[in-house]
């Protein structure tokens, strides 16, 4: 099963429009596949002091973070779609990667770092927007730290990456081409 993460607020977003065209493309394919929309299930990514008392156990008392815990057990590709702000990934986005991502469920202490513990998910596919361009990005280590660390860490082994930059002219025949990339990215 596909899993999507969704992570912005505003419905009508372009965010959204990348959501609508993958939800339009898995149809079309009759692939199986559930949305974790955070912000439509009212995610919080504060981790409380009670959470974090549980946290090294790998615990939690957040209903929704057991949820997604079973969800990306039967996750065989995972499809992050997200704005880029301030250079990363939104809070709500981190938080989950805080809260659900724990040690005895994601990964596990090995002699070297970590071992991820999610080889089930065979494949992580991210398509980010963002004011500045990919390459730059890339130069301050964000598509290294998702790939390697967030993703990697917790055993997805091969990252692929879209990303589209807000340009001043043009947006709409640049957004429609984009929106043909993604389809044929989440087919890939």
């Amino acid at each position: 099963m596909k899993t999507i993460i969704f992570a912005h607020p505003w419905n009508g977003s372009f965010n959204k429009a990348i959501l609508d065209k993958v939800v339009e493309k898995l149809d079309e394919t009759k692939e199986k596949y559930t949305i974790i929309d955070l912000n439509k299930d009212r995610f919080n990514p504060v981790m409380t002091e009670e959470e974090l008392s549980l946290y090294s156990q790998g615990k939690s008392i957040d209903p929704l973070v057991k949820k997604y815990q079973e969800i990306l057990k039967n996750t065989d590709e995972l499809i992050l779609i997200f704005p880029i702000w301030w250079m990363s990934m939104p809070a709500i986005l981190k938080g989950f990667f805080d809260k659900v991502m724990v040690k005895g469920f994601a990964y596990e202490n090995a002699k070297n770092g970590i071992k991820g513990l999610l080889t089930n998910i065979k494949t992580a596919k991210m398509i980010t927007t963002a004011e500045v361009p990919k390459i730059l990005l890339s130069i301050t280590g964000f598509g290294i730290t998702m790939k390697k660390a967030n993703l990697g860490g917790v055993g997805i082994k091969k990252t692929k990456w879209i990303h589209y930059s807000f340009k001043a002219k043009g947006k709409d025949e640049d957004r429609k081409k984009f929106l043909e990339k993604v389809g044929k990215f989440v087919g890939e």
